[in-house]
């Protein structure tokens, strides 16, 4: 499995949480044992990141509406709300390159929603990039 294939379970094991707060633990076995995950270093990657935006929930929303501008949090659709967490997380915690954080994110967003969210996204996260950077 390629890393943005690995974000994309990450991605659906999040928006699954976010619907139905499920026991995230076994959904990540299943989602393991379904792909035929074998690699350590990618059952590594996927575990620690659903683990982790997971244990760090409450500081990515407050980071996110920090930066949200004319929306509230709540307002915001579950699939955004996840793509941002994933984000904030890579940006923010991870230190990922913004330029791939930002791109996993456009490119989940314009498989699962709509035009105007891959937008809406790329705004957000622009805006978060130039505040860590000022």
């Amino acid at each position: 499995m390629t890393r943005r294939e690995i974000r994309e379970e990450i991605f659906k094991l999040l928006f699954e949480k976010e619907l139905t707060d499920n026991n995230v633990e076994k959904r990540i076995e299943e989602t393991i044992k379904e792909n035929k995950i074998k690699k350590e270093e990618h059952i590594e990657f996927l575990t620690s990141y659903v683990n982790d935006i997971i244990a760090n929930e409450d500081i990515l929303v407050e980071k996110i509406k920090e930066i949200l501008d004319g929306w509230t949090y709540e307002r915001l659709g579950t699939l955004e709300k996840v793509l941002l967490k994933i984000s904030f997380y890579e940006i923010i915690i991870k230190k990922v390159g913004y330029e791939i954080a930002i791109n996993e994110a456009v490119e989940l967003a314009k498989k699962y929603s709509y035009d105007d969210t891959k937008e809406f996204l790329n705004g957000i996260l622009a805006k978060l990039v130039k505040q860590n950077n000022a």
